[in-house]
């Protein structure tokens, strides 16, 4: 760990204990809007739990299941009253229920048994509860029954461990006070009880029954920001004013601060993102945005864009009929229809502002598509402008000013482009197919300042459209990586050039940089694959090798010339560049996953060795100006004995990095907060500093 300086994790379990993010957020209790179940009066939510409120039970979501936590012979009429309220309430985009609802950070239920109150409250590790007894008042009277709990046993030092399947609920060791009038606390022993049908108990010490009495159980949960389902960090992103936001998608029924309590599935996978302050003094600060975007069917995040002022932009592909929109989209209906009986998909379009309140977060939202399937892989934004693009199988994908008016046999990719200031077709200011004879997958997209659309990806295409001035205009293997320039208003066309060898080539992200040159990251199979004499690795890994690779090129340039960097990066076996960042100084940091045990990792590296081979995500930094020697300044594993992968990417002007993905195990080191649902992906958000 020398030379890395960890300043903050959030979303998953990393960093200095006194920087943690979402592990010191306060829960938050939300009265049931119509955002939850029926049957529930209030719900709260923390990180890898959820909890909910009816009129006779307290309901623990633990994993798939679920635990009632009841008080015999409590008064079921006892009101709740909530204080402590967040100055950010909990913003809902779903079939269910749109709109924002309010926050609080405690939740107090009166006369539970005559003369006691329950008051819940808690952070991000830990749901708390205190008894508060009024002088004269029988603790007495109170009773826990856990049902749905397979077990309930008496830990080494007092703990009452409730078992749930494989998972264990922690209800730790109950501290017992009363408070003197010079504001000192009495601390009095107490001890659990286990009866009959699993009933708890307390036991106390002797104590002043004139003077009121408090009991304070904590109940541990998991700390990752997860769900019992799978969640995964697609995206990651910062503003100007140093907020992080993460973007991804989440089968789980009780996704931290998102969903309304425990409650089915709104459907099979929803996106989710969240708006991080980082530099939150108080916790209850710490989430400063969360919402679900998703309907009754599948819906996949693929990609997100946060301009400097944090308007959020979202795309990615749903099957479902029902997602919100707003009056003004440019298609409000799904248009994937059936072909052999299987549901086709339309991508989406999605604006958020999370300055704004209530439904009207959804400054805009669209489903985009034909009657086949429709894919959307990125978004960005220019000028007032969204821009999407990705992967379409329909014949009748909506066109305006296309440059490609028909969609040729194969899959082509498709670019459109949305003003959002307008209404329903209005919108949609230009689209078109392009592709050839093959299939051709659309990855990323860029704008540059004349207004220019630059688009790379895949294509196994003999006939792929290329320019006169291309670097390479002939494919070289079975599927090649390409990248392509649109003048969406001009029917004349740009740049466009394959990128490949022998093998099989695909380009996964471009960064368009300040020059104009267009920097490139995917992976290759290709021995023969184009690099520079200052690669820091000029072959690929080995035989059968796929490797990641970064790749420069001057579009403005003559084709023998255009080629200003390029090198391999990885092991064995394979490595897949997946995203791709670069800072002010002009290095490049390159994310993704690799099944390699050989991968080349820095001195300072944060994991220097696979924890277990297979799947592991990995971070390098490349500066192309450096020496070959010296390139490579930085690289690691992020590892753990189960998989991993890193899907996004970003980096801030002092050089620390954050990364997003999935994990289903511990990936960071001993000391730090654990995976604690081993097997299960759960969503992670790393931040370092080498």
């Amino acid at each position: 760990m020398r030379g890395i300086c960890l300043f903050l994790i959030c979303a998953s379990a990393f960093a200095a204990p006194s920087a943690q993010l979402l592990p010191k957020a306060p829960v938050r209790f939300e009265r049931n809007q119509g955002q939850a179940g029926p049957s529930l009066l209030w719900s709260a939510r923390g990180p890898g739990y959820s909890i909910g409120f009816t009129q006779d039970a307290t309901l623990l979501r633990v994993g798939e299941r679920t635990v009632a936590m009841r008080f015999p012979g409590q008064n079921a009429a006892a009101p709740f009253a909530a204080a402590h309220p967040f100055s950010v309430p909990t913003n809902y985009v779903t079939s269910r229920y749109q709109g924002n609802v309010p926050a609080y950070g405690r939740l107090r239920r009166h006369q539970v048994y005559p003369g006691i109150d329950v008051v819940y409250y808690g952070n991000g590790d830990n749901l708390e509860y205190d008894f508060e007894i009024a002088a004269g008042a029988d603790p007495s009277l109170i009773r826990m029954r856990f049902d749905g709990a397979d077990e309930l046993q008496l830990a080494a030092g007092g703990d009452l461990a409730v078992r749930v399947a494989d998972k264990t609920l922690t209800q730790h060791l109950p501290v017992v006070y009363q408070s003197q009038a010079s504001g000192e606390r009495i601390v009095l022993p107490a001890a659990y009880r286990i009866g009959a049908n699993h009933e708890v108990t307390f036991a106390l010490a002797p104590y002043d029954v004139k003077a009121p009495l408090v009991i304070d159980p904590v109940i541990s949960f998991a700390t990752y920001p997860s769900g019992s389902g799978s969640d995964v960090g697609i995206a990651i992103a910062r503003d100007q004013y140093g907020f992080i936001y993460l973007g991804g998608t989440s089968s789980s029924t009780d996704y931290p601060n998102l969903n309304g309590g425990v409650d089915v599935n709104r459907g099979g996978q929803d996106a989710f993102v969240m708006k991080l302050n980082p530099n939150a003094n108080s916790g209850a600060e710490v989430v400063q945005y969360a919402s679900y975007y998703g309907g009754g069917g599948v819906d996949s995040l693929k990609a997100m864009a946060v301009d400097p002022t944090g308007l959020i932009y979202l795309t990615g592909t749903t099957n479902s009929s029902d997602l919100v929109t707003r009056s003004n989209a440019y298609k409000t209906t799904i248009g994937g229809g059936t072909t052999s009986g299987i549901i086709g998909t339309d991508a989406f379009v999605v604006f958020l502002d999370p300055a704004r309140s209530g439904s009207l977060t959804l400054v805009y939202a669209t489903y985009l598509g034909g009657t086949d399937y429709d894919e959307a892989t990125a978004i960005t934004y220019f000028d007032g402008k969204i821009y999407v693009t990705g992967s379409t199988s329909s014949y009748d994908f909506p066109l305006v000013k296309p440059y490609q008016p028909g969609r040729a046999p194969g899959r082509d990719m498709f670019v459109a482009e949305i003003d959002p200031n307008q209404s329903g077709s209005a919108s949609l200011v230009g689209s078109t197919y392009f592709g050839g004879a093959g299939s051709d997958y659309a990855y990323s997209l860029a704008v540059d300042a004349p207004g220019h659309v630059f688009v790379a990806g895949s294509t196994t295409s003999r006939d792929f459209p290329v320019s006169p001035n291309a670097y390479q205009s002939t494919p070289s293997g079975a599927g090649d990586g390409f990248l392509t320039e649109f003048y969406l208003h001009d029917a004349a066309g740009g740049y466009s050039t394959y990128l490949g060898g022998a093998g099989v080539d695909a380009v996964r992200r471009m960064v368009l940089e300040p020059s104009g040159r267009i920097a490139l990251a995917g992976y290759s199979g290709s021995r023969d694959f184009p690099v520079t004499q200052n690669a820091v690795q000029p072959l690929l890994g080995g035989d059968g090798a796929i490797n990641a690779f970064l790749t420069v090129l001057d579009i403005r340039a003559a084709p023998a010339n255009a080629l200003t960097y390029s090198t391999f990066y990885g092991g064995r076996a394979t490595e897949i560049a997946w995203d791709l960042k670069r800072d002010a100084q002009g290095k490049y940091y390159v994310g993704g996953y690799s099944f390699s045990e050989n991968l080349p990792v820095s001195q300072n590296a944060l994991s220097p060795v696979t924890a277990k081979a297979g799947l592991n995500g990995f971070i390098a930094v490349i500066d192309p100006s450096a020496p070959p020697v010296n390139a490579l300044s930085y690289a690691s594993y992020i590892t753990g004995p189960g998989s991993q992968v890193v899907f996004g990417v970003d980096v801030d002007a002092n050089g620390s990095i954050y990364l997003t993905g999935y994990a289903t195990s511990d990936i960071f080191p001993a000391g730090f907060q654990a995976h604690k649902t081993p097997g299960n992906s759960d969503s992670f958000v790393l931040v370092f500093k080498p």
